[in-house]
Order: structure tokens, then sequence, then C-alpha cells
């Protein structure tokens, strides 16, 4: 695009990288099998710290001022599920909402800023569309609507500084996958794939994007369980931000261990992911730890 450096053109793209990083509901351990009808909750607590920003060349991407990105999130995510069945088909409903802080330095000034509060809620239904008890196989679809609710500044976006919320909707569409792949076995796998269909907003066009995500866990005892997991998304196209200025195709390869304990009625887990091969989005470690509740 005419008149636009190749700084503004690769710094455009932390304008939109939160659209992953700040709501990142991380798949767990068993997660996409069917579960008796009921309500159940779920907490998660991540935190990301990212110094460095990474252009498609895997060079850093420093502000104006030669300082490092230097990017922090913490955030709690609160998420209400609820399971019913409707003859044979189980299906489901949730919500999430997530409550955080994003701090980073701003691109044109250098310093530091943050950003915090309610981020973007998202919420939608669910149904299984194949399910084998035997071995705990299972094949199902969620909808979810991210609702731009979260702490979001047009001054701030057009000077690159640090936004919470993104500004715009947007829908995930998710196919997700779980099995223990014969009865009794101590392995799990489940999978997700995910495609994000993002809508204009705030002067914003951001692009779509996949994502696709696994884990496959070893179960030690009936309760603990152990695994790796590995996720990576990209962007389809370039996308354009608010002051109209291109953003660079992110892609991003994150992997790393996972350790669980479960009941009946309660689960902990915990898992360290680093991010490997990253291109125009930030490179750093996440710590994520869940909690979740049968009642």
């Amino acid at each position: 695009m005419k008149g636009k450096t190749v700084f503004e053109i690769t710094v455009c793209c932390f304008v939109l990288l939160v659209s992953i990083q700040a709501r990142a509901i991380v798949l767990d351990f068993q997660d996409n099998v069917a579960v008796p009808p009921g309500f159940y909750g779920l907490a998660y607590y991540t935190y990301y710290n990212a110094p460095d920003l990474k252009d498609d060349r895997g060079h850093n991407v420093k502000t104006e001022s030669g300082r490092n990105l230097d990017l922090t999130l913490q955030q709690l995510a609160l998420r209400p599920l609820y399971y019913g069945k409707a003859g044979n088909a189980l299906w489901a409903v949730n919500a999430i909402v997530p409550i955080g802080r994003l701090e980073a330095r701003n691109f044109t000034s250098g310093r530091k800023q943050s950003s915090n509060g309610i981020g973007d809620i998202m919420f939608g239904p669910a149904i299984f569309l194949f399910q084998e008890e035997k071995s705990q196989t299972a094949l199902s679809f969620w909808e979810f609507v991210s609702v731009p609710t979260g702490p979001f500044s047009k001054s701030r976006a057009r000077q690159y500084g640090t936004n919470y919320g993104l500004g715009y909707w947007y829908l995930q569409h998710q196919l997700a996958f779980a099995s223990s792949f014969y009865d009794k076995s101590p392995f799990s796998y489940d999978m997700n794939i995910n495609y994000y269909q993002k809508f204009n907003g705030n002067h914003q066009k951001p692009a779509d994007s996949m994502e696709v995500e696994a884990i496959l866990g070893y179960g030690i005892t009936p309760a603990a369980r152990v695994g790796i997991c590995g996720n990576y998304y990209w962007d389809m196209k370039r996308g354009e931000d608010i002051n109209g200025y291109d953003v660079l195709r992110k892609k991003a390869f994150s992997a790393g261990p996972s350790i669980a304990y479960s009941t009946e009625k309660w689960g902990l887990n915990f898992r360290w992911v680093k991010d490997f091969d990253v291109e125009n989005t930030t490179k750093g470690d996440y710590i994520f730890l869940r909690f979740s509740y049968a009642f």
C-alpha cells in the first residue's frame, strides 16, 4: 500500500495478535468426551510472557525507541457449561467470561501500557455427532460467538497501543474429536479444528484464521495423567488495521507438557507451552491452570 513503511506494515500484526492469545481456552485431556447430562463449572488461569515480536523472517521487531515488545498477559476465564439430552442426542451450551490484564510497550512511544477488565465474552451451543461409550470416542461440533465487550480504545489502537478487547465480532466454528483408542486403554487423544470467521469492526478488517490443536495423554493411575500438547495457528490472508495498513499473515506453532489429576467430581490441570515457530506475532511461554467441577 502506497506510503507505508516496512516498519509500519510489520508492526500492525500486533494489533490483532490478541485475538487468540488473550482468549485461549486451552484443549486438555479428554475435554471432548461425552459426559453425563448436568451442570459443570470450569475456571482457566493463563499467564503469558512474550518479550519478542517476530517478523516473517524470524527477526525481532522493536518499538520506534528500540525496545522489545515485553508483552505479558494474566487472565482468569470462567466457563459455566451445561450438557443435556434430546432423545439420544447429547447437546451442550456454555459461556466464557475472561477477566484479565494485558501489558505491552506502545510501538510509537516505547512506554509500557496496560489494558484490563472483563474481556470479550463468548457463548454458544454444541451437538455431539457421534458417540461410542466403550472406547470413549466422540465427535462433536461447537459454535462460539465472541462479543466485543472488552476494553477497546480507538485512539490507542491508532497509536499501536495495548487493547485487551478486540473491537470486533467473530465466530469460532469448532470440530472436536476424542478417543481412548480402545477399552480401558491408558492412552487418550483429543483434537480440535477451529475456523475463526471474523467480521469488520471499528475500521478493522481482520483476516479469517485456522487452528489445529491436539493433546495425547497417558494415564499413570485412574486419576493421574501426563502427556504432550501441540497447537498450530495461521491466518488465511492479510488483514487491515484501524489505520488502513496491511496486517501481515500470522502463524504460530506451540507445544509443551501437561499433567492432570481428576476425580468424578473435580479435576486440576497444569500445562507449560512454548512458542517454537512463529511469524508476524509474539514468541514466548504460556502457563495454564484449569480447575473443573461437576455439580
